[in-house]
This record gives structure tokens, sequence and C-alpha cells, in this order.
């Protein structure tokens, strides 16, 4: 019987994710957040209860199997013994008795792969009162009255006025597009402090029966987006940092959302400026090609404001389909980010997913591909904790790569590239994997202390690179890497202070600077750099690894390298989860225990 308990990547969603005022409340935990209005109808849908994304990526690499979208099966465990809701094979949550949703629920639902491996998630259902609701329905014909039963057609028929009045939504209302349809719409949020506190939510999200609403922007002549987010662009207003340094992007929540784009020119769905707190998109997704370089989301520093501030946000659950430059760019900081999937077939585009100018970045769980990548600017560090965990990278060009901006000149040391990194990525098949670090003109900002840990590198023979350190980056960490088919690592001359540490590196490490090596087995030693070598191990031996001759790098039973590593490195775990011994291994691999007898 295979033991999953090592196995570190998490199936579903198991943060905290309550806003503040549901902490400072004391209100019960949840990982994933849905509405439904009071006068809800049976058959009504809620939403989908997500898997992440990445989960099937890692563990396919490591227990050599073929799981995917249709291998997770979905059960409510608890919260719903009067059997109100129901659940579907593809995890859709559905409202079956209506007039039983006397209150918000919360749901246990468990996310299952095989009997003796599942995890669960607790889901907030929130019961939205019938006066804080506001239905739109593209196929009605009179003005409405923003009712279930006598919707509006479009937010811009009904709350956007003439010059220079603009409705921008208001605190504690929901805004709700029916299902199953293809909207024309655009909208403008903003939700100031009231009195110095923070406001209800305005949120924006679905009703009724069938897939989420599509916003369709193909005939948009002006180039608007379905919605602008504080003061991002937002025509008679005057919102600045100076007039407004607390911010009117405050407690905004856009949910179940699809946008679609098949017209010409430039075009993009969510612009969020300006700065705010308690912000929070959640499953959206963009499903065609965009050409604009800044994508499904831009969410932009205010100029001039650099020190002011930043956004807090939480990204959850969001696709993208077919973006041909960034799908999204992050600009500002303050950004919490969990599952993505952002796929491209589009020729020759730019990362999908990426922090840029604003420290204090973190993103987790990404399926990232790419067909044909020639000019990726990879995932890229800019700033002060930009964090990346989890992510599975395939088809891209420079697939990690610390960037430093000429924009960043002048402003303060948060701006700087520091206490920042990698973690659990996992690279398939990209041409120039990694590099460390580009420079974009004269800058004053250096990569200090950046980490690349638990990387792990497949089918990429045909790499140009390898891990490639340099742009005067100093202190940089390699940590528990499998550098399988690439080239291997090379520390360019201008920098100092590396240190590569329980590594597998079946090609080179070229030092041209000088770098410690420790703990790790590599291929050949090159460069004139110096640095000690510690508890390691070179060349590869066949007589070292299960089965060096196909790239499993493991090692055997009796391999020379177990035990050998030096103890002092402490680490709790090895590449794929395993528990580190009192006398680890060299390399990234600990010798995993024998597998438990099958009953």
């Amino acid at each position: 019987m295979t033991d999953y308990s090592t196995f570190r990547h998490p199936i579903t969603h198991t943060e905290d994710i309550r806003t503040a005022a549901e902490v400072e409340s004391n209100a019960p935990v949840y990982n994933q957040y849905f509405i439904l209005p009071e006068d809800c109808e049976n058959g009504d849908h809620v939403g989908k209860v997500k898997f992440l994304w990445s989960h099937q990526k890692f563990f396919n690499r490591r227990w050599a199997t073929q799981v995917d979208d249709n291998s997770y099966s979905f059960e409510i465990k608890s919260g719903n013994s009067d059997q109100a809701f129901s659940i579907s094979k593809r995890g859709e949550l559905s409202i079956e008795k209506a007039l039983l949703f006397k209150k918000t629920r919360y749901l246990t639902v468990r996310i299952k792969l095989f009997d003796t491996y599942f995890q669960d998630t607790i889901c907030k259902v929130f019961r939205i009162p019938i006066g804080n609701c506001v239905y739109f329905d593209n196929e009605v014909k009179d003005k409405g009255q923003g009712t279930r039963k006598h919707p509006y057609r479009r937010w811009k028929d009904n709350f956007y006025g003439s010059n220079p009045a603009i409705s921008t939504g208001k605190a504690g209302m929901f805004y709700l597009w029916k299902r199953g349809q293809r909207i024309e719409d655009w909208t403008k949020v903003q939700n100031p402090l009231i009195k110095g506190k923070l406001p209800p939510y305005i949120t924006l999200g679905a009703w009724g029966k069938g897939p989420r609403p599509i916003i369709d922007g193909s005939n948009n002549k002006t180039s608007e987006r379905f919605c602008d987010v504080g003061d991002a662009r937002l025509n008679g207003t005057s919102v600045t940092s100076t007039t407004n340094p607390e911010g009117v992007a405050h407690n905004i929540c856009i949910m179940d959302i699809e946008t679609d784009f098949d017209g010409e020119g430039k075009w993009y769905p969510y612009q969020v400026g300006l700065y705010g707190r308690g912000n929070r998109f959640i499953r959206l997704k963009c499903s065609t090609c965009l050409e604009w370089e800044d994508g499904f989301f831009w969410v932009k520093n205010h100029p001039g404001a650099e020190g002011s501030g930043f956004i807090e946000a939480l990204f959850q659950d969001i696709e993208t389909y077919d973006s041909k430059y960034r799908a999204i760019k992050f600009e500002s900081g303050g950004i919490k980010g969990r599952n993505f999937r952002c796929y491209t077939s589009v020729m020759d585009s730019e990362t999908p997913l990426s922090a840029a100018n604003a420290p204090f970045v973190d993103l987790k769980y990404a399926d990232l591909q790419c067909k044909d990548n020639r000019r990726s600017l990879g995932i890229q560090i800019r700033a002060e904790a930009h964090c990346y965990e989890w992510f599975y990278l395939k088809g891209y060009q420079d697939a990690m790569n610390p960037f430093r901006h000429v924009a960043h000149n002048g402003l303060d040391a948060s701006f700087g590239i520091k206490n920042s990194g990698y973690k659990h990525i996992l690279i398939d098949g990209c041409t120039r994997f990694i590099c460390q670090s580009v420079n974009n003109g004269p800058t004053d900002k250096k990569p200090v202390g950046i980490y690349f840990r638990y990387i792990d590198v497949m089918n990429s023979s045909r790499a140009k690179g390898g891990l490639t350190i340099a742009q005067e980056a100093t202190d940089t960490l390699i940590e528990m890497c499998n550098l399988g088919d690439s080239p291997g690592i090379v520390v360019f001359p201008d920098t100092s202070g590396t240190v590569i540490r329980n590594c597998t590196v079946p090609g080179r490490i070229d030092r041209r600077a000088e770098a410690i090596i420790i703990n790790t087995v590599f291929g050949r030693l090159l460069g004139m750099g110096g640095g000690e070598i510690i508890s390691s191990a070179s060349p590869l031996k066949p007589a070292y690894f299960v089965n060096m001759a196909e790239g499993n790098y493991r090692p055997a039973h009796g391999s020379p390298l177990v035990g050998a590593a030096s103890p002092t490195i402490n680490l709790a775990y090895d590449l794929e989860g395993n528990e580190m011994r009192s006398f680890p291994t060299i390399g990234c691999y600990e010798l995993a225990p024998d597998p438990a007898p099958e009953e």
C-alpha cells in the first residue's frame, strides 16, 4: 500500500481566508467562499469547489501516475445533514432545498483521489439578505427594478450616469449577473473608508442556474474594462494618493465571473488601482486571447504613491487562456495569490503570471503552460518578499528570473530585490530554464539573498543554459534542487556569497566566482572561482542511483551517498518530502523508507 503521507503538496485549499472583521469577531474558519441569495430557488448553482491545479503535476512527478482533472471526486462530509445542498461529480455546489437555507452555511467538502488519500476543505456559503441583492439579466426588455423577478439589464444602463456622475457601487451590496448568459457590460467600483473604518463589502457575482456568466468585451470600442476597481481611470474623478491617501479600493469582492474577448485591439477585463485593504478576487476565468500586454488583470501602482502603502488583496482560483503577453501582472504589493491555471498556445508569449514592481507578493499553487516561448520574462522577482511556491512551468524560456528593473531607481529599500525566491518549482521542458538575473538598464537595485529551494527539472535536455547566477547577485542560496537533464549551474564572476547545498546536479557546476558546495553530487566542476567543497561527490556513478541512465537520481540501497552528507545543515525533508535522517544522504533525495506491504 502506497503511503502518501510524505507528499507535501495539498490537494485543496486549507488556508484560513477569513476577512479582518471575521477574524476579529471570531467567526468560523473557512477556506473557500461562496454566496447565495436569500430568495434562491431549488437547483440554483452556488459555485465550484476547487482542488489545486498544480497538485496533479507534482503528484504525477512524484508517483509516476497520470492523475488529471477527472481523477478527483467530491463529497459533502458535514454541515449538510438536511441535504439542502448537493455537489456534482465535478465539484459544483447547488441548492436543492431552498426553504432550508435559513442562515449562512459552512460545508466541509472532501476532495479525494483514492480511498486512502483525500483532503477536506471548508466552504462558507454566505446567505445574502434580499435587500442587499441587485440582479442583472441581459435578456430583459424593460427597465427593471433590480430584483430577481424584475432584474436590471446591465450595470451601465442603470448605474452609469452622465458626466461627471459615476456610480461606483454601494457598500454592503451584492451585484449579481445571471448565470448561463453572454453579456456586454462594464462597471466601475469604489469603496472608501467610512469615518476611518473599513466599509462593508461591495460584491460582484453570479445568480441562478448554469455556468458562470460571461462578460463579452468583443464589441467594446472604447477599451473600457469589465471592472475598474479603485481609482483606475475613472472619468470625472480626481482621486490621487494626495487627495485620498487612505485609498478608495477597500473590501471589494469579485467572484464567479468569466470574461471573453474575440475582437480586435487592446482590451483587458480588470484594472485594480489605488491602495486599499481586504479586496478579494475568487473563481474568475478569462477564456480567450487577449493582446493587451497587461492581460486579464493589471493590479497597478498609483503614480507617485509607491511609499504610501500597498493594496491588500486575495486572488484565489484564477484561470486564463491564450493571453498573448502577460495574463496577470501584479504591479502593486500586498498580494496573496492561491491557485492559478494559465495556459497559452499563442506563439512567443510572455509569462502568464508574475509579480512586478512592488514588494510583498506571495503566490502559491500554479499550473503555467506555454506552447512555444522565445521571449519569456519568467516568473519574476523585482522587489522585496516576492515568493513563488508550488509552481509547475512548462514550455517557457527564462523560467525564474530576478529582474533588475530600472523603474526602481530612487525608490525606498523595500523595492530592492531581496528576501525573495522560489520554492517547490517543477520545470518541464523549458529552453533556458533559469536565469538570474536580467538588468533592464542602469539600476542600483541588486539581487541580495535570493533563494532557489526544492527546484525539480525534467525534460530540459535542449536547454541552452542552466541555473545562472549573475548581475552582481549576492548571497544566493541554491538548496535541495535536482537540475536533472539541464546543463547545470553557472556562477558568474560579478557575484558573491553563492551557496549550493543538498543538490543533485548531473551536469556541471561552473564556478567563475567563489561558491561553496555542500552535500551535493555533481557531474563536473569547472571554473577558477574556488570555494569550499564539503561532503560532496563527483563525478556521478551509476551505482549511486536507482537508475541513472533514465534520469532517476534517487539513491540506491547501498549507495555510498547514503549517510555521507554533513549533518550540520538543518533541513526537515528532501525534494520529495521524505524526512531527513540523522546522517543524511548527499544530494537532494533522502533514502526513502521501504513501502508498507500490501494488505
